[in-house]
């Protein structure tokens, strides 16, 4: 599994989960404490086994030959480049506004920061953001902020 257990990805599928009727244990794959001999061998001097299908060997050895699989790491959707973006997040609004090296989140009002949050990272920010208010209802849109208009309706023309 590419994404770690705990993400917002991971609980969506275990909700999907949680309303289906349950497979029997026989029907997932791997290997069980019964289908490990009582009295299996093990390699010379090592403290801690890992059952390789035979005997059990030193993490060295069972990770150089047990086999890795990878789930391909879904595709986010590409945000337009901007220094602010907006989602509805369950039922709070929340932004996300660039200062500098970091992006800042509001939630509820634009004027409500979250002091507890500073991410260097966008992709981190929502991912934050739709953990603590739930997932975004219509996505994230950039958004063009007030100030940079109110400049530029101040700036002198004839520059």
């Amino acid at each position: 599994m590419a994404a770690p257990s705990y993400s917002l990805d991971a609980w969506r599928r275990f909700r999907e989960q949680k309303g289906r009727p349950e497979t029997p244990a026989s029907s997932s794959p791997g290997i069980t404490l019964a289908d490990i001999p009582a009295d299996a061998e093990m390699d010379d001097g090592i403290v801690i086994g890992f059952w390789n299908g035979e005997r059990f060997v030193s993490w060295e050895k069972w990770l150089a030959t047990a086999p890795i699989t990878v789930d391909p790491a879904p595709a986010s959707p590409a945000l337009p480049e901007a220094s602010a973006y907006r989602a509805t997040c369950g039922s709070t609004p929340v932004w996300l506004r660039k200062d500098g090296d970091r992006w800042l989140m509001f939630a509820g009002t634009q004027k409500s920061r979250r002091r507890d949050f500073a991410s260097p990272f966008l992709e981190h920010a929502i991912r934050t953001a739709e953990d603590w208010y739930g997932p975004a209802a219509d996505g994230w849109h950039a958004v063009e902020r007030a100030v940079a208009r109110k400049e530029e309706a101040h700036a002198d023309p004839a520059q």
